[in-house]
């Protein structure tokens, strides 16, 4: 008996730690099996996903009768792969100081000329609607005239936020906000859930967006 609960316990080990990577059919069948929505959504904060959400891959879901807030997201979980236009090529390398100067005035102009902003998450937490409003209250992102959009598609900054896995006490989060134009990363950070989490991160989205304003990268 022993040596069969070794045995099980050798082929259950390399299973631990090993992320499920969900996809719409996935989806599909647990919204089919009356499995409550809150519940799909946390299955799908904590694992890897490979959603099809083009037209008519929405279409199918909706047709499989998956819940709006579902939908929507898988939509901000899903990270097309940036496109690359066509006859560019590497450029050559600067020396250190020409590059980090270049790297700053990039970063410095981005944020400045920027006129709209979007939000995407990894996490269930903080709603959408709770961060953009902590983000409206405050007079820093309001001297900025960022208008906030839906969709980070047609903005030209966007935030990603996640939780940071295992971190049970200090609940920590993290966010990164991005030249959607260029990709390049032109602010990061991190915050607890302590107090509120909404108001936290809007505190330090706008407090990394001033300091790259004025051409410091956080």
């Amino acid at each position: 008996m022993i040596r069969i609960l070794l045995i099980a316990l050798l082929f259950t080990i390399p299973l631990i730690g090993q992320v499920e990577t969900l996809n719409n059919t996935s989806v599909i069948e647990m919204s089919r099996a009356g499995l409550p929505a809150d519940l799909v959504l946390k299955k799908i904060a904590s694992s890897r996903a490979t959603f099809d959400v083009s037209a008519l891959g929405l279409i199918e879901l909706k047709k499989a009768g998956v819940d709006d807030s579902i939908i929507a997201f898988m939509m901000e979980r899903h990270q097309p792969a940036p496109s690359i236009a066509k006859g560019s090529g590497p450029e050559s390398p600067l020396p250190y100081s020409e590059s980090a100067t270049r790297s700053e005035r990039s970063t410095q102009g981005s944020v400045t000329s920027a006129k709209t902003i979007a939000f995407t998450k990894s996490s269930l937490h903080p709603s959408r609607q709770a961060l953009e409003k902590e983000l409206m209250k405050r007079k820093d992102f309001q001297s900025m005239n960022l208008s906030i959009l839906r969709y980070k598609e047609q903005a030209d900054l966007f935030v990603e936020i996640g939780y940071v896995s295992g971190s049970w006490i200090s609940h920590r989060y993290v966010y990164r906000v991005y030249d959607r134009h260029s990709g390049a990363v032109v602010a990061a950070g991190e915050t607890t859930s302590w107090g509120s989490l909404a108001e936290n991160l809007a505190r330090n989205i706008a407090r990394s967006l001033t300091s790259a304003r004025a051409g410091k990268l956080v």
